[in-house]
């Protein structure tokens, strides 16, 4: 879905961001461009030049961030809620097989559910919800980034008979608590803590908006962010990011500053299941020496940082093949960069992605697994979040 031209602005009256003084703004021969108002800070975007004061200084920020060892924001790290499950879905539609999914989330006892876009390629938001209420309740735990087929009818004001997702999820945050860091996500921009978990949820609008709005936004979310948790949330990939037939549609910037700030990546837009090993750049595929195991992940802030990608796109809608980094069977292809791949190719069906966070009393460990709707465990690995670079040296004497 082509990024709005569109100029927008907007106010909030929350204050929780840092606020700092964008750039002057250039138009450049009169094109067309976007601008968010958030929290007092303005994202930008030229649709065919960058405005070259304010992105500037936001690439400076997530080149340079994470290497300069930014100050946490709170005493100590926040820890998630002990075995806290979370079931990632991607690509649902809203037929038989979805139905499926939410009973096996039910049933594996999840706590809540993040889906990473393409709800029910419908636009009814209202029977898309009333399905999910059926199953796991109204009031169940259930956060979305919006996905390319869900665009039309995402905003408040959408104007659909059936209703608008971005309204239908503000209202489910509030019945269980959840205040997002602003009040509107027109913008597919928004941020939550829940049960111990940082959650940054960005959107679909392609690579420029993902280089130049969605990376700062990010960047302004988890610079001084102390939980030990985090995760970025977005629909769409870059290609080498998926093994499908995608082409470059994020942008590689979302995905490293994620990774440099300790974040797991959640996606979906391809349907099927694939996961990473650690990698240090996500860019260019590159494994981490020092936790190479394809079922043993690490995650560390720094410059760089480390972090896994992963795919998750049959929450009910299809199946699509492997088409990249073949061979079918591990080892795979490519660089080396894939730990799993569950796809048509081997034998694939709806599921989802289960991670435990805060296991077995470990505030720095979790599990993940991968399951059927007919039972079958398709991947299982572990993650530990290891000390980052700068909070090792801020403790030497």
């Amino acid at each position: 879905m082509p990024g709005r031209t569109s100029s927008r602005r907007r106010t909030s009256s929350r204050s929780r961001r840092r606020c700092s003084t964008p750039g002057p703004r250039s138009l450049g021969q009169g094109r067309p461009t976007l601008i968010t108002i958030r929290g007092g800070k303005q994202y930008t975007q030229g649709v065919s030049s960058l405005i070259a004061g304010g992105v500037l200084t936001a690439l400076l920020a997530i080149a340079l961030g994470p290497a300069r060892g930014y100050a946490q924001g709170a005493p100590g790290p926040i820890p998630a809620d002990p075995n806290l499950k979370v079931a990632f879905i991607g690509d649902s539609g809203n037929g038989s097989d979805f139905r499926r999914v939410l009973q096996l989330i039910k049933a594996e006892g999840a706590h809540m559910v993040l889906h990473q876009g393409d709800f029910d390629y419908a636009d009814n938001a209202r029977r898309f919800f009333a399905t999910i209420d059926s199953i796991l309740g109204d009031d169940f735990p259930y956060f979305a980034a919006v996905g390319n087929h869900d665009a039309g009818s995402w905003r408040q004001d959408c104007s659909r008979r059936d209703g608008c997702y971005a309204k239908f999820l503000k209202t489910r945050m509030a019945r269980i608590g959840v205040t997002p860091d602003d009040p509107d996500l027109d913008d597919q921009m928004y941020s939550v803590t829940y049960r111990g978990l940082k959650l940054v949820f960005v959107g679909e609008r392609g690579a420029s908006a993902g280089d130049n709005i969605y990376a700062r936004y990010i960047q302004d979310q988890l610079a001084t962010d102390n939980h030990v948790w985090k995760i970025c949330s977005w629909h769409k990939n870059q290609r080498a990011m998926q093994v499908g037939g995608k082409a470059d549609e994020m942008g590689w910037r979302v995905y490293e500053t994620c990774k440099d700030h300790g974040a797991i990546i959640a996606t979906a837009h391809e349907h099927s299941y694939h996961r990473t090993r650690t990698l240090t750049s996500m860019q260019h595929q590159i494994v981490d020496a020092s936790c190479s195991s394809p079922n043993n992940l690490c995650i560390a802030q720094g410059s760089p940082g480390k972090s896994f990608v992963f795919v998750s796109g049959l929450g009910g809608r299809d199946v699509k093949d492997q088409e990249r980094c073949l061979p079918a069977t591990f080892p795979y292809g490519c660089n080396g960069e894939w730990a799993k791949i569950y796809t048509r190719n081997q034998g694939a069906m709806s599921g989802a992605l289960f991670i435990v966070f805060n296991i077995n009393g470990d505030p720095s460990k979790a599990q993940g697994y991968f399951k059927n709707i007919n039972g079958q465990v398709a991947d299982t690995f572990d993650i530990t979040v290891q000390a980052s670079e700068a909070k090792r040296q801020a403790r030497r004497p």
